[in-house]
């Protein structure tokens, strides 16, 4: 499985495996040997993180993960205006069942090392979730720091943002998109991947900007990083 070296800014080396989909004769990976041979792979690179592309964890049978903070950090830096921000957490539309204590502070904390950096412009702050409770510490916090005043939804409505300036921040690993109730000419940031969300937002609204991380990756590699097999998720 070839490897293509990017280098990226404040000194990182982002390493793009190309992994076929089917495995020679059989048309499948034989049990163990996908995983054997990723983990080869990240011994050789001495890689500190790695994320797998959701079919490759599908195809490895490995559950999926978050993308490693400093990929979701290029994502976010993608958005142009976070005036408005509406968070979909954990609860929110899809009715996922009781989180613990463990989960929503490390989602927290997440968030305060991913927002830092832009809540001296947010102005408006949309939490939707049905269990809100979990985010009163983030919420208290953006208040008492920066003055965000967070209104709470257990789903997204077009009252919440404003055209051109609305960031949604999807936490969800599943659940639906409700597209008409997305501001005009919003980005969206999906932290999992989900293809089915790409897809929804893509034939239903145009004019919402659709960002993740396997489509930042996919992009690096069409626009002249492609060393790696074609048509190979990544």
């Amino acid at each position: 499985m070839p490897v293509a070296e990017i280098v990226m800014d404040k000194g990182w080396t982002l390493s793009c495996c190309g992994v076929p989909e089917f495995y020679w004769k059989k048309r499948k990976w034989e049990s163990g040997k996908l995983t054997d041979s990723l983990s080869g792979v990240l011994e050789e690179q001495k890689a500190e993180e790695y994320y797998l592309q959701p079919e490759v964890a599908r195809l490895a049978g490995i559950g999926g993960r978050l993308p490693p903070e400093i990929l979701l950090q290029k994502i976010l830096s993608q958005a142009p205006c976070l005036e408005y921000l509406i968070f979909i957490g954990h609860g929110g539309n899809c009715r996922e069942g009781e989180l613990g204590e463990e989960a929503f502070r490390e989602e927290r904390q997440m968030l305060f090392r991913l927002l830092a950096p832009y809540l001296a412009r947010v102005n408006h702050f949309t939490l939707v979730s049905d269990q809100p409770e979990g985010y009163e510490e983030f919420a208290d916090y953006i208040y008492e720091e920066y003055g965000i005043p967070t209104a709470y939804a257990q789903g997204i409505g077009q009252q919440f943002g404003k055209k051109g300036k609305t960031v949604v921040l999807d936490m969800r690993k599943e659940g639906a998109v409700t597209c008409q109730g997305i501001p005009p000419r919003a980005v969206y940031v999906d932290f999992w991947s989900n293809e089915e969300k790409r897809k929804a937002l893509e034939e239903e609204r145009g004019d919402v900007r659709y960002l993740s991380v396997v489509k930042f990756l996919d992009t690096l590699v069409k626009n002249g990083y492609n060393t790696i097999v074609n048509s190979c998720p990544k």
